[in-house]
């Protein structure tokens, strides 16, 4: 057993020393953006693409979230672990890398309503995304490169994640607590749903679609984000690192053209859910910036994501710095150029005309 465990002890020197950096760079290209952040950051700001997002033809800025949180605290090292994609589950195992003594004097995490439902949870991308997570560990290195040879993670394949998903649709009722919901699934809605019909344009009845996947579910404490965060928030706890926790805006103008009250009210109570549950938390100050600004400053306005404007990043930005001190003034400069000529086509162009149903 001795010799053995010398074996092994040299085989992860070795695998450490020559091999383990070409796999980072391989599998988990965003492992090393985190162990700076963490190493060196004063506040570190792990978020998804609502961070970095900006529209090149009408955003005069691009500078991200994060961005205009350093030039707000510029006495302060801000350091943004951002991909797309990334969810309260994956920054949950992002923490395992800040060490036993962290530098971090906060952190801040995003949090939208579209990553806790089933379109994300049960999502194709999981499977790479949790490949990618195992890299997020202390553990040996010739350990982690034997778990990612024998897939020793969460890699159920997309039709498997499809088919959850579609269950889920199927099965879960859409009743809130004392409101029964028109619909009794998101499998009925969808098959009633009213833009299908003959003279709706594609691009209105493919959004409507997009609308009640993304949002059409309610939340109870069993959520796997939900779980998540609570894993997280115990997790800082115990590093006695406080965490502002930033509840996204999200398009509710344009649900509420599209559905009404039918969608707003789910939408509307998952928002309170979440506010709820973590809000008063030791050592969690939670920003809500629900229900969010008009449908004109979302970047994509044909599918539901927290992607805004450079306005609303800064507001965003602005926010969270007056949570960790005094904001400095600041007069950002352009930093692209986009064409004048050129506007952003609007979906309320359409929506006027066909919503709410």
């Amino acid at each position: 057993m001795v010799i053995v465990a010398g074996i092994l002890s040299l085989a992860n020197v070795f695998y450490t020393r020559w091999l383990w950096p070409e796999d980072v760079q391989k599998y988990s290209r965003v492992k090393n953006t985190i162990d700076s952040a963490f190493l060196t950051g004063e506040i570190v700001y792990l978020g998804e693409s609502s961070n970095t997002s900006f529209n090149p033809w009408t955003d005069t800025f691009a500078y991200s979230i994060s961005d205009f949180l350093q030039m707000y605290l510029p006495e302060k090292k801000v350091r943004a672990i951002t991909h797309e994609g990334y969810h309260a589950g994956l920054f949950k195992k992002m923490l395992n890398l800040m060490g036993e003594n962290p530098k971090p004097k906060a952190v801040v995490i995003t949090l939208n309503l579209r990553t806790c439902g089933p379109s994300a949870v049960f999502s194709a991308n999981e499977a790479s995304n949790n490949q990618e997570a195992l890299f997020y560990s202390r553990r040996p290195a010739l350990l982690t490169r034997l778990f990612l040879s024998l897939k020793y993670y969460d890699n159920a394949p997309p039709p498997e994640r499809e088919r959850a998903k579609l269950q889920y649709w199927r099965t879960r009722s859409l009743d809130l607590p004392g409101k029964p919901f028109p619909f009794k699934t998101v499998r009925q809605w969808y098959d009633n749903n009213p833009y299908a019909s003959e003279g709706v344009p594609d691009k209105i009845r493919h959004m409507a679609d997009a609308y009640i996947k993304e949002f059409a579910f309610v939340l109870d404490e069993n959520n796997a984000r939900v779980k998540d965060v609570d894993e997280i928030i115990a997790f800082l706890e115990e590093k006695n690192v406080p965490l502002i926790l930033v509840l996204l805006p999200e398009n509710r103008g344009y649900a509420k053209w599209l559905f009404g009250e039918k969608l707003i009210s789910l939408m509307d109570y998952n928002a309170d859910f979440l506010t709820h549950r973590f809000e008063g938390k030791k050592g969690v100050t939670l920003l809500n910036m629900y229900p969010g600004p008009g449908g004109e400053n979302y970047t994509d306005q044909w599918y539901p994501t927290e992607h805004f404007n450079a306005e609303i990043r800064r507001s965003i930005a602005l926010k969270v710095a007056e949570k960790l001190g005094k904001p400095a003034s600041i007069n950002p400069t352009a930093n692209n150029r986009p064409n004048p000529a050129i506007k952003q086509p609007m979906a309320d162009t359409l929506l006027r005309q066909f919503g709410p149903r």
